[in-house]
């Protein structure tokens, strides 16, 4: 009878990999970024050039930089923010920023080959064949070698050391075992504790975890002594000089201070919880091999109860331990729990590590703003997003598949998900992400966001592995894993990329002006046309984000896969009888039936048909929704000419929420089943979703073609949606939107099942019901020809969804790889001042006119002066042809004016966009009106001699005229704030702007 201390036994620790290796590999590339993240901030505060200068120039406040309305100023005027400082203040070259990792990597890469050589030094050790008996010592260590690891290390031993233990350092390459005095000398009188204790540093060598190790080690150390010691002894010599000039301590400067203490005290604590899962795997690997490790734990003293605050005290330092406890390693020995158990420390850690890793990933490419793209941002938030995927995926797996062995119930992935959701916010609030300059978001409640999306995320990954365990046919669990920790890696590289360049802006206080994303709707969709203002409103509130969301480069690859992989494994369900991974451990686990091994497979297939009739009538509803908002448009009798504009945007967008509102209802009727709720919610969620795009896709290109449907067109034939809403890359977003929707739907609606689940199991048991209970049943009479239907239908559902996906991403490929910043024009940049609601900052008479006088001393009078003289020229030459006071215009004279009209052009073509605005409204009002005179005016002139219209050129002469009016005063405005005429910034020749832009 198989018995579940058999069933432990055959479960080997190491199974679907001990996840060490993905920990390691987090803390090295938190501390590699973190010393180039901390280099630059001091490379910028020691070369920082007149920053502070284009800051006052655009309106902002430097004291208060970081805080949302400063960076809206510099943002919304990022066409002339980024030339001001590039000439003003250059950011660092790249060799300098890369300095710091690169520097950081050789000095760990030196300490790594000098610690063995510090450790075998002539003052401490001695090579073992140097000592009497040293020959039979090594011998036996040679004995219990052979057969057991690559290559027996070389043997040292420290003969003033009494104690009965040992070490082993160096390389997987060139391991060394260092013996105590006392330990050599056991070999005769105690060859227990000698053969434990050496078979138990041969198990390291044997897991080839010494490279890794005393890799990071060294990494730690130089860490510390290069990068930490230094930046705090730099920032808080600042911090000094700025209390000693009375400026008190700010959010920004103390979470300065804090950042890198409290980062090396996550990554100490991080560093530590691996290296006691090193010394278990290491227990027990020795102990396979035979080794007498009982005879050492039972010499030593029972652990004793303690009160309740000498636990907590205890707790606290077993997690600064880098080795467990006696009695915890003594008891893994038979059930290697602490080894399978979701730590919640872990998670939290990991979740911390993993956002401050992708903060310091962004400040790399915050220096140098010109080069990001949509792809680079991706690939920077799939960084993180990798190293969390595989830390949290492997050890819920590993839970998971412990649990499914021993009968026991599941992890269901809330409480990780919390604790990794904890871990994320800390992080964000450590790296100032979401906080700005404050000292805590301005929207607290946007952090509740990051905390769902890890409760989906390790939610998610708990149900994948039960699928796995409860139906994989194969006898090994790794390639499901392997399709999770992809799957997950998209999810979570997504999500990342949306939340460290879109979401977190909202936590600061950012939110779009509601007033202005109604014109910038109108500007991505222009042409006559009009719906309800409500409903103009409802989209100025959720359109935004949902743009910025969708858009994403991996967000529809990441939609896809949130679905596909919990059907590929129930698909895979139908090719075997039953998980085939537990056969070689036994037949169930103690307490469950063994008659039927193909039971659980067969139940995963009835599941996964409830999924696909749920998607068929969630696509059905979908559809009708589209047939439904055509219908309502129609009645609406909007004229041939009025079809356009916010009216064939609104048909867009309703017919979107129409797919989401069947994605609901399919993702709803999937959720009610009793086990594996979130995967059934998001197959069907997920089908029901390409149902109802491939339906409204259709229905679209054949609008006109149903008289009663009519909504753009009056005519029938095909015209394909993408094309007819082409505008605005509308269609686009409607079938990212769909892909987005499907998983977030389905993940609300489980979440609210979850939750009123409780409540119905109460009215059940009222009512005297009982609850039904999945059993193994009688045989299956489902056929091999349905099993193998099942599976084809899975695999081509797949498919259309991966196609769908990567005709959407290939779409879109040119623009997600084109930096950024090369899409930013004039018009673009206006449209976001008028979305984002960028408005003049309150300030004191004396900030006012520091950035008054920074804009005028850093290009405003070069222009305002140009400006003046072009004006003072042109009157000059007017007031040459006067006759008897009146103007006698001739061709010739006109010929002479074209090179003035050409120049005031020149410098009209300064505002907007091209240089800041002037940081005073007064000032800004009457330089703002020349802009858009002078423009206008230079133009008709100019179009005026080319044609030789007198008359025309009279009238561009009184435009230019009132044009001078508004510079001369927005010259005397910025003068009156400056308010001293004998200050420096009069004096001499003018500056430039340092871009120069022709409209």
């Amino acid at each position: 009878m198989t018995t579940a201390a058999s069933i432990r036994a055959r479960l080997d620790e190491r199974v679907l990999g001990a996840g060490t290796n993905a920990r390691f590999a987090l803390l090295t590339l938190l501390l590699i970024t973190a010393s180039g993240s901390m280099l630059l901030s001091v490379l910028s505060a020691l070369h920082p050039g007149d920053y502070t200068g284009c800051e006052l120039a655009a309106g902002a406040d430097p004291s208060h930089g970081a805080e949302l309305p400063s960076v809206l100023r510099t943002t919304g005027q990022v066409l002339a923010f980024l030339p001001c400082v590039d000439w003003y203040a250059p950011f660092p070259p790249w060799w300098q920023i890369l300095a710091g990792p690169v520097v950081v990597v050789a000095v760990a890469a030196v300490t790594t080959a000098l610690l063995p050589l510090w450790k075998q030094r002539p003052g401490r050790c001695i090579r073992l064949d140097r000592i009497p008996g040293g020959a039979e010592v090594a011998a036996r260590v040679k004995d219990l070698a052979e057969g057991r690891v690559p290559q027996v290390p070389r043997l040292f031993v420290v003969p003033g050391a009494a104690t009965k233990s040992a070490s082993v350092f160096g390389t997987n390459s060139s391991p060394r075992l260092v013996l105590d005095g006392g330990l050599a000398a056991s070999r005769t009188t105690d060859p227990k504790t000698f053969d434990a204790v050496v078979l138990h540093e041969l198990a390291h060598i044997a897991n080839r975890d010494l490279t890794v190790t005393y890799g990071t080690v060294a990494l730690w150390r130089t860490f510390i002594v290069v990068v930490i010691t230094p930046y705090l002894l730099w920032l808080g010599k600042e911090t000094s000089i700025a209390i000693a000039h009375g400026h008190g301590l700010t959010a920004l400067t103390v979470r300065g201070l804090a950042l890198p203490v409290v980062t090396t005290a996550i990554m100490y604590f991080a560093r530590a919880d691996v290296l006691r899962s090193r010394e278990l795997y290491a227990d027990l690997t020795a102990y396979r091999w035979g080794a007498p490790l009982q005879h050492i734990w039972a010499a030593m003293p029972a652990t004793a109860e303690r009160s309740h605050r000498h636990r907590s005290t205890t707790v606290l330092l077993d997690r600064l331990r880098a080795h467990p406890r006696w009695d915890i390693r003594r008891d893994a020995l038979d059930d290697p729990a602490p080894l399978f158990a979701v730590s919640a420390l872990l998670m939290f850690l990991t979740g911390a590590v993993a956002m401050l890793l992708g903060f310091d990933l962004s400040n790399y490419t915050s220096a140098h703003p010109a080069v990001l793209s949509l792809w680079l941002s991706e690939g920077l938030a799939a960084v993180p997003a990798a190293v969390t995927t595989a830390v949290t995926t492997t050890v819920l797996w590993r839970a998971t598949a412990r649990a499914a062995t021993l009968g026991r119930p599941a992890p269901t992935g809330v409480r990780a998900g919390i604790w990794l959701g904890l871990g994320l916010i800390a992080g964000s609030l450590l790296s100032g992400q979401t906080t700005g300059g404050l000292w805590l978001p301005r929207r607290m409640w946007v952090l509740a966001l990051v905390a769902a999306a890890a409760v989906a995320f390790t939610c998610w990954t708990c149900q994948c592995a039960r699928l796995a365990t409860a139906s994989w046919p194969g006898r090994s669990l790794r390639w499901p894993l392997a399709a999770c920790l992809t799957a997950g890696w998209l999810l979570l590289s997504a999500w990342f990329g949306w939340w460290d360049n879109n979401a977190a802006q909202y936590a600061t206080g950012f939110w779009s002006d509601q007033a202005g994303m109604r014109q910038g709707i109108a500007h991505w969709f222009p042409g006559p046309g009009t719906v309800h203002p409500d409903a103009v409103a409802v989209m100025a509130e959720t359109i935004p984000a949902l743009r910025y969301a969708a858009f994403r480069p991996l967000m529809p690859a990441a939609g896809v896969a949130a679905w596909i992989t919990p059907l590929a494994l129930w698909a895979a369900g139908t090719a075997g009888p039953g998980p085939g991974w537990l056969r070689p451990l036994g037949t169930t686990a103690p307490g469950h039936p063994a008659a039927d091994t193909s039971a659980a497979g067969r139940w995963q297939v009835r599941v996964a048909r409830q999924a696909i009739v749920s998607a068929l009538v969630g696509g059905a509803i979908a559809v009708l929704g589209v047939v439904g908002v055509q219908a309502w448009l129609h009645t609406l009798h909007a004229g041939p000419g009025q079809r356009g504009g916010m009216y064939a945007f609104s048909y867009a967008i309703w017919s979107l929420w129409a797919i989401v509102a069947g994605t609901a209802v399919a993702a709803a009727l999937a959720a009610a089943s009793a086990q594996f709720r979130l995967p059934a919610a998001l197959v069907a969620a997920g089908m029901s979703s390409l149902l109802g795009l491939a339906g409204a896709t259709v229905l679209i290109s054949i609008d006109g073609c149903i008289q009663p449907l009519d909504v753009l067109n009056t005519g029938c034939a095909w015209r394909p949606a993408w094309q007819q809403l082409q505008p605005g890359n509308t269609f686009s977003l409607v079938a990212h939107s769909t892909l987005l929707m499907a998983p977030v739907t389905a993940a609300a609606v489980t979440a609210v099942a979850a939750l009123l689940r409780p409540a119905w199991r109460a009215i059940r048991a009222n009512g005297a019901l009982s609850a039904p209970r999945p059993t193994a049943g009688p045989p299956s009479t489902e056929s091999r020809s349905r099993l193998a239907g099942s599976a084809v239908s899975a695999v081509g559902i797949s498919a259309v969804a991966l196609a769908t996906a990567s005709v959407l991403i290939a779409g879109d490929a040119k623009a997600f790889v084109t930096p950024m910043s090369r899409g930013i024009t004039p018009s673009v940049e206006a449209n976001f001042r008028q979305t984002s609601g960028l408005q003049d900052l309150p300030a004191s008479p004396y900030l006012r006119r520091q950035q008054v006088h920074a804009w005028y001393r850093l290009g405003g009078r070069y222009l305002l002066e140009h400006a003046i003289n072009d004006a003072n020229s042109m009157v000059t030459q007017l007031r040459s042809t006067m006759r008897n006071n009146r103007l006698y215009i001739t061709a010739t004279s006109m010929t002479r004016i074209r090179p003035v009209c050409q120049d005031i052009r020149n410098v009209a073509s300064w505002e907007p966009g091209a240089y800041f605005q002037v940081p005073d409204l007064t000032a800004e009002k009457s330089w703002h009106q020349y802009g858009v005179t002078a423009w206008s005016g230079s133009r008709d002139c100019m179009q005026a001699v080319d044609k030789k219209d007198v008359k025309a050129f009279e009238k561009s002469m009184l435009e230019l005229l009132t044009a001078r009016k508004n510079a001369l005063d927005a010259s005397n405005r910025v003068a009156a704030v400056i308010s001293d005429r004998s200050d420096p910034v009069f004096k001499g020749q003018p500056t430039e702007p340092p871009q120069l832009l022709l409209r």
